[in-house]
């Protein structure tokens, strides 16, 4: 790979990866514990949230598809991307507080329609903050590969840090908050909140450090409107990015439906929530920030594709011994998590890169400035695959008899050495190992065949397309 000085600046850098993190944090907790929260706690069952979940990842996906429009289409004083990020910020944070907030009190009906909200208010908001977190990293970097792939790097090793408070503290810290208000529900609410407070903290702090980074349009220059055509043309011109979305969206469909229905594996299938659930967590993240320190750079010797491959593999291996591994023992689960863990930072070094190359392969190749629409584009794929799985995901535990064996969980009733429960859990596992392995060895086998940008062709597109604006832009000045 084409080597080149870095020259953007380390707190620029820290500023975007904790920024990044936080997000993470604030968005965590209603996504990973969303759907408990609704059953445990608002009395929602598998059925009811199943179509809740159809209702607003249809609108979700919808808002997806034009995100990358409408910043094109925007034209803010202070720039294109740093005024979405500001914005939006605000209300992906009141999504969460919303999804996590106990509404017992309202009318069953009312509830529902809260809880679509919040939900199409945080996950609609992440469009445009994806979109933008990417168009920032392109801002920051410039056409210098190395400042990309140093800042991609620093990020994941930020986020492996953080993730080890997130993973040991998360779920004692809500225990704990719960306990201090005597109403376990109020727990999530306020660590929701909280995390919500320092991640807009860090959102203004980076804005800061962009100030003047990012070149605002010209307000005497045509307002540029990106329509249906311009989407259409972005995605039939770009023949990667057409393969890219065709393998994530295969892929993504398995992952979809074994995130939605993974956390019952600790509440329900094995048990293990309250007492091994966050020291497991914990582990994996403390090895995956001690991978994330060497691992990254491995992968960029062996280069983005490459390590892909490899990472990939390693997460097919990974779905087999969870099948095989999982009902002996939830220790399995953690050993099995670190372990892949540790090939995944190979591909994880490069981060956003992966979707900036389609960008500046389009850029490159048409000449039409589409960047901000693939990156949009590129979420896509998990978009549409999170409808239909959080459609199928509550309707199969529904059917496979859920809403009975977690009543007779939380009753302390359950009969885990019963007949009926242990086919029960190997049904579970069946789904929730075989689904993502088929998936992402579909999608595999389109990727391999279809995908054509190298290392190399990704660095001379982007340089080339750097060129480019900078020419534009004397041009402009002389003219």
């Amino acid at each position: 790979m084409t080597e080149q000085k870095q020259t953007v600046s380390t707190g620029d850098i820290l500023a975007y990866a904790l920024t990044a993190s936080m997000r993470s944090f604030t968005i965590m907790l209603p996504h990973m514990y969303g759907s408990m929260f609704m059953t445990t706690y608002l009395g929602i069952n598998m059925a009811t949230m199943g179509t809740i979940y159809l209702f607003v990842k249809f609108a979700d996906f919808i808002i997806c598809l034009t995100s990358g429009a409408v910043i094109e289409s925007a034209n803010f004083k202070s720039g294109k991307y740093v005024p979405i990020m500001k914005l939006f910020s605000w209300t992906a944070a009141l999504g969460a507080i919303g999804q996590m907030t106990n509404l017992n009190f309202l009318p069953y009906g009312v509830k529902f329609v809260v809880l679509a909200v919040s939900y199409i208010c945080m996950h609609g908001s992440m469009n445009y903050l994806t979109t933008a977190n990417y168009g920032i990293m392109a801002v920051m970097a410039g056409g210098n590969y190395t400042n990309r792939i140093a800042i991609a790097q620093r990020n994941s090793q930020i986020s492996a840090a953080m993730g080890i408070l997130r993973s040991f503290g998360t779920v004692p810290l809500v225990t704990f908050v719960g306990k201090l208000l005597q109403d376990p529900a109020s727990g999530y609410t306020v660590v929701t909140f909280a995390f919500a407070i320092i991640y807009m903290i860090c959102t203004f702090w980076l804005a800061g450090s962009l100030k003047g980074k990012e070149a605002p349009r010209d307000p005497n220059a045509p307002k540029r409107i990106v329509r249906l055509k311009d989407m259409l043309q972005a995605l039939t011109g770009n023949d990667q990015l057409i393969v890219y979305l065709t393998w994530q969206t295969i892929s993504q469909l398995g992952a979809q439906i074994m995130s939605i229905i993974g956390i019952y594996y600790w509440t329900l299938v094995m048990g293990g929530y309250t007492t091994w659930y966050s020291i497991g967590m914990g582990l994996t993240t403390c090895s995956g920030f001690i991978f994330s320190l060497f691992v990254p750079k491995i992968g960029v010797k062996l280069g983005k594709l490459k390590s892909l491959f490899i990472a990939q593999y390693a997460g097919w291996a990974a779905h087999l011994l969870r099948f095989f591994l999982g009902l002996k023992s939830y220790y399995f689960m953690t050993a099995i998590g670190i372990a892949s863990s540790a090939v995944m930072y190979l591909q994880m070094g490069f981060g956003a890169n992966y979707v900036l190359d389609l960008g500046e392969y389009g850029y490159y190749k048409t000449g039409n400035d589409y960047r901000a629409v693939v990156s949009a584009f590129s979420s896509v794929p998990m978009k549409l695959s999170s409808v239909i799985a959080g459609a199928v995901g509550p309707y199969f535990l529904s059917v496979i008899g859920f809403d009975k064996f977690n009543a007779a969980n939380m009753a302390g009733t359950l009969d885990r050495t019963s007949a009926e429960f242990i086919k029960f859990q190997k049904t579970y596992m069946a789904a929730y190992c075989f689904t993502p392995l088929v998936g992402s060895m579909l999608g595999m086998i389109i990727f391999k065949k279809g995908y054509k940008i190298t290392d190399d062709k990704a660095v001379f597109y982007a340089q080339e397309n750097a060129k480019r604006a900078a020419e534009a832009a004397a041009a402009k000045a002389q003219a």
